[in-house]
């Protein structure tokens, strides 16, 4: 049997790393770890002003990963927004988070999206995409109980909780501890992002979370 080929989608911003960075960094891991070939496909986005926003999920819906280097990929697995919105006969979506800004942030102070005629066009429109580009996704999986929920309330789309293993959240709590991160810091701090994985189960057999978490294994991905 080939080996299977998986591309991993994530949306970057800039200068900035942290504990999104820090999980698609260790699935990618992980799935080298178990065999399968596997890259990370990462993308810029920049969320002012608003009017741009649709522009950036574009630049994923125009990406065809179906294949690369005349190899064929055999699965995609989506992460945060807008990732999602790209193309492939068998795309996994596992949401770190939406745009939530136009969603539970929308009219407080931590959103730019206000009950105004023109946000609750784009606010709409984007929750309108996020139900149809979602949807293509064979399975849709979340990184917590209030992210399933908050797409369920808005997109009505019923997705169960898939955690990360428990090394990762001591991970990202270090990684977090600067106010400000760059490229370069990331790189000086390069065990963050492999030690978390001495708590990862190193066969089927053993499972540090509940039944319903087995479907970390890799597999799951293509169930």
């Amino acid at each position: 049997m080939d080996t299977r080929r998986v591309l991993v989608c994530e949306t970057q911003v800039p200068l900035v790393f942290g504990g999104a960075e820090i999980l698609v960094r260790e699935l990618l891991a992980q799935l080298k770890n178990r065999g399968f070939v596997a890259d990370l496909v990462s993308l810029p986005f920049k969320w002012y002003p608003k009017e741009e926003i649709l522009a950036h999920a574009a630049a994923w819906r125009l990406i065809d990963l179906s294949e690369s280097n005349g190899q064929k990929i055999d699965l995609v697995i989506a992460t945060k927004f807008p990732s999602y919105f790209v193309r492939h006969p068998k795309k996994v979506t596992w949401l770190v988070h939406q745009h939530r800004a136009a969603y539970d942030l929308c009219g407080t102070q931590y959103g730019d999206f206000d009950h105004v005629e023109l946000d609750v066009g784009l606010r709409q429109r984007l929750i309108d995409l996020d139900r149809q580009m979602l949807a293509e996704s064979q399975r849709v999986f979340t990184i917590g109980r209030v992210t399933s929920a908050r797409l369920e309330k808005f997109n009505g789309i019923s997705a169960p909780p898939l955690y990360h293993p428990p090394g990762w959240r001591r991970a990202c709590g270090r990684a977090l501890t600067a106010t400000t991160c760059s490229r370069s810091a990331a790189s000086s701090r390069s065990s963050v992002s492999t030690s978390p994985f001495a708590h990862w189960p190193p066969s089927r057999d053993r499972c540090a979370w509940s039944s319903s978490a087995r479907v970390h294994n890799a597999r799951t991905w293509s169930a």
